[in-house]
């Protein structure tokens, strides 16, 4: 049942000639649009088979191209990483040299600095000597003059 009165009138506005009153028949619009519109979607369908058929290789080709960045990112990766291995081990000769250099420039100031004071201690060590001396002849004193005054002086009563 019709739910207005336009979709009732609408059944039987094409159904016949201009002219004379005639009997009307219903038409039925929806297998004449049916058939007007098959031939579109038969053509749409070959379009929707070819729509798929793309879709599916871009699919292929998306893994495809997937795949081939995995591994050149692996390839990536692993050349990173031996790299990093030579950088490091050239990094660490560097350090050795380094360290290597600051250890000779180090003994070369503490050879420099012995030598040094080597020099002052040759100087003063003549005249610590004598004064070293002169202190313990003032210790000692007379005691020791007077001992070897008596035997070779001749002076004595013995």
């Amino acid at each position: 049942m019709p739910t207005t009165i336009r979709d009732f009138l609408e059944r039987f506005r094409p159904a016949g000639a201009p002219g004379a009153a005639a009997v009307a028949v219903p038409s039925d619009r929806r297998s004449a649009l049916a058939a007007e519109l098959e031939p579109v979607f038969a053509l749409l369908a070959d379009a929707e088979v070819e729509q798929r058929r793309m879709v599916e290789e871009a699919r292929r080709r998306a893994c495809a191209v997937r795949d081939a960045a995995r591994e050149q990112a692996t390839g990536l990766v692993n050349e990173a990483r031996g790299r990093a291995a030579a950088e490091r081990a050239a990094v660490s000769a560097a350090v050795q040299r380094t360290g290597t250099q600051e250890r000779q420039a180090l003994m070369a100031a503490a050879s420099e600095e012995a030598a040094r004071i080597e020099a002052g201690v040759s100087e003063r060590t003549p005249l610590l000597v004598e004064k070293a001396l002169r202190s313990i002849e003032v210790m000692l004193g007379d005691d020791m003059l007077g001992d070897e005054a008596t035997p070779t002086g001749g002076g004595g009563t013995s």
